[in-house]
Order: C-alpha cells, then structure tokens, then sequence
C-alpha cells in the first residue's frame, strides 16, 4: 500500500516532504521485486501442507484448559490496559492518542508487550489448540471470543495497525482453514473497524470523511516519511550508523551518545522522529514523540545507503524475511508449539512491521527480547497442566 502511495501524492505533500520522480517509483518497484524474489526462492524449500492437526494425543481437557487460560489472560491484559495504562482515557476522549504515547512514563516499555506481543501470542496458541483438537462447537466458540478479546486490546489504543497486527497473527495460523467468502468478509471487517476507529478517536465528521483517512493513511500518508528521507538524504545519512542504537532503547541511547531524548541531536536514534523534525512544521511534536513519521524499509534502506545503493538493503530484507518465513513454515509441527508460535509472533509483530515501518534496530532490540521473554513465559504458563496431587 505504500507504494500506492507514491502514485497518489498530492500537491500539499511534495510541498512538505518533498517531490515523487519516476526514480524513486522506478526504485521502490525494484526492491519489492528483489524481496519477494528472495522470498520465493525460499518457499521453494518447504511443505506448506504441513502443519499442525487433529491428535488424540491432546486431550479436549487440555484444549479446554488452554482456551480457559487464554480468556483470563486478554481479560487480565485488558484491564491493565485500560486502568493501569490508562486506554481509558482515550475511549473517553480525554487524552488523544498521540499525546497518550508520552505520558505513559514508567509503563511505557512494556506498552507493546501487553498490547502487541501478549496479545497476538495467545491468539496464535488458541489457534494451535483449536487445529489440534476435535474442534467441537464450545472450542469454536471459545476461540471466536478470544479473538474479539485480542481484537479490542488493540481498538482501544486508538492505533487501528494495533488491532490489524494482533489479529494477523493469528489470521495466518489459520490461513489453511479459512475460504475465499471468509477472507472477504474478515478484509471487509476491517475496513469497517479502522473505518469506526478513525471516526470515534479521530473525532470527524462523518464516515465518508474516515473512509478518506483510511485509504490515505494506508497510501500517501504510509509512505510520507520515506519520500522525505529520500529527497532529504539522496546520499544516505551521514549519521545513519545512529539509527542503529535504537536497539538499546531510548535511556540507554541518550547515555551513549550523550545526548538527552528531547535534543534534536538525539533524534538520529530514531529515523522516523528524525525525518519528522527534519520535514513537518511543528517540530516540537517530534522532539516530544507525539508525532512521527513512518518510514518504509525501503526509506530505512536509502538512509543507510542513499539512493543508488538501496539495492543492497533490498538483498538483505529478503533474505532475513524469506528465512523468518522460512522456519514459521518448517515449525509447524504438534511438538514445536511454543516454538511455533514465537516465531509467528516475531514475524507478524517485529519483522512484517520492519518492512511497513523500517527500524531494523526493533529485530534484535532489547526491547523486542524482553518483550519475546515475557511472551514465552505467558505462553508456558497457558500451556502448562496445572497438577494437583493429593496428600497422602
């Protein structure tokens, strides 16, 4: 959708970040080829008919268990979200979503934990259950509730890519399961919920004016700060080595550099603030983190290299991308369950959004293994059986 984007620019974005010219589309085109060409080569070396099924191995028992413990926990996620976070405030209206990002002081590390990583874990771990198990109506019923709980941890962060990255996860784990008519109505779904979310947290008007937002937040809008970086470093960033310290997350960053968070020096760390403050108006929002911009992998790969060697950073997205796929693929057996779903979860909410967003710094952040700890810890409590034995 980005690159649709550069298609449908207008006027009043070139004169803000700068102008599309046939070598920037000519080049974007070009490094989605390399990619998916990459890919390909990859599917080439697995069996997408294998997969997870039906074992009497697994009891409806343990399904049950699993499925039970899967509620409790988005429950529990949910409210921490709301009360301890304070989402609330933003279904209310008190807080707008961007200025929520800054005042979540303390919690905010473990934001994407309990609104990303936890989420979508356990939707893909019901999924798992529910392809192992005899798939009896309470099952179905459990995992269709679990999803809507999954689905509203991410509407009520007012981020409409929340929801879609947590539901995904688990979309793709039963991908073999779900038909044509099914696919349309899920895609239909979804453009009415981030239609309504638009509406409600944007506060406009009508739904026509949302659709509009929509369809431009997926397109031009998703592709603005890349079309920035491109005119405003041809050549690549001099600092571009900076971008890379994101992996250490802001405060240990600030300490290496020297810098504080809210100096503009320090924004180099994180290309999308960066490219923000280089381009938009109010470059105080920036600084603040209230507003960024989003920069595609391809833009992440003009940074780092300019642009006429992005190419480069094309061989490397897809070979990291087409073995992430590559072993979702190869994992997918009843003994790699936990497994499985890490990986799943790592391709769906750390890689996918690498290629949508760029910061190749999230792959092997600190931040994404903390959070991928706290995933796996979740996931062996809701796999565990709980034992009891009586005294003798």
């Amino acid at each position: 959708m980005p690159f649709v984007g550069l298609l449908t620019f207008t006027p009043w974005e070139e004169n803000l970040y700068g102008h599309v010219d046939h070598y920037l589309v000519l080049s974007y085109a070009i490094h989605l080829i390399i990619i998916f060409g990459i890919i390909l080569l990859f599917l080439k070396k697995i069996n997408p008919k294998i997969d997870f099924s039906y074992t009497p191995d697994i009891s409806p028992k343990k399904v049950s268990s699993v499925l039970n413990k899967s509620l409790i926990t988005l429950v529990i996620l949910i409210c921490i979200e709301l009360f301890v976070f304070g989402a609330i405030n933003i279904i209310s209206g008190v807080t707008s979503r961007g200025d929520f990002r800054t005042t979540l002081g303390v919690f905010g590390f473990f934001y994407n934990a309990v609104t990303m990583f936890l989420p979508a874990g356990i939707i893909v771990l019901a999924s798992i259950y529910y392809k192992l198990s005899d798939r009896r109506k309470k099952f179905k019923y459990k995992l269709l509730l679990i999803y809507i709980l999954a689905l509203s941890i991410g509407v009520f962060t007012g981020f409409k890519y929340t929801a879609l990255l947590i539901t995904s996860a688990g979309l793709v784990q039963m991908s073999n399961y779900i038909k044509i008519r099914q696919l349309v109505f899920i895609g239909s779904l979804f453009l009415g919920l981030m239609t309504f979310s638009a509406f409600y947290f944007m506060r406009m008007d009508d739904g026509a004016i949302a659709l509009q937002y929509v369809f431009a937040r997926a397109t031009s809008v998703a592709v603005e700060g890349t079309v920035g970086v491109y005119n405003v470093f041809p050549e690549g960033g001099n600092d571009a080595w900076m971008n890379l310290l994101y992996a250490f997350g802001n405060k240990i960053a600030s300490v290496l550099t020297g810098y504080s968070v809210t100096d503009p020096e320090f924004l180099k760390v994180n290309l999308t603030r960066y490219i923000g403050y280089m381009t938009y108006p109010k470059a105080d929002e920036a600084l603040s983190g209230a507003f960024n911009l989003t920069v595609t992998n391809f833009g992440e790969g003009v940074y780092y290299f300019g642009k006429y060697y992005y190419f480069i950073y094309s061989f490397i997205t897809g070979t990291i991308v087409g073995y992430i796929i590559y072993k979702f693929f190869r994992t997918r057996h009843n003994d790699m369950i936990i497994f499985h779903t890490m990986i799943n979860v790592y391709m769906m909410v750390v890689v996918f959004p690498w290629l949508m967003g760029g910061m190749i710094a999230n792959l092997f952040g600190i931040p994404t293994i903390v959070y991928m700890i706290i995933l796996y810890v979740v996931l062996k409590f809701i796999h565990a059986e709980i034992i009891i034995r009586n005294k003798s």
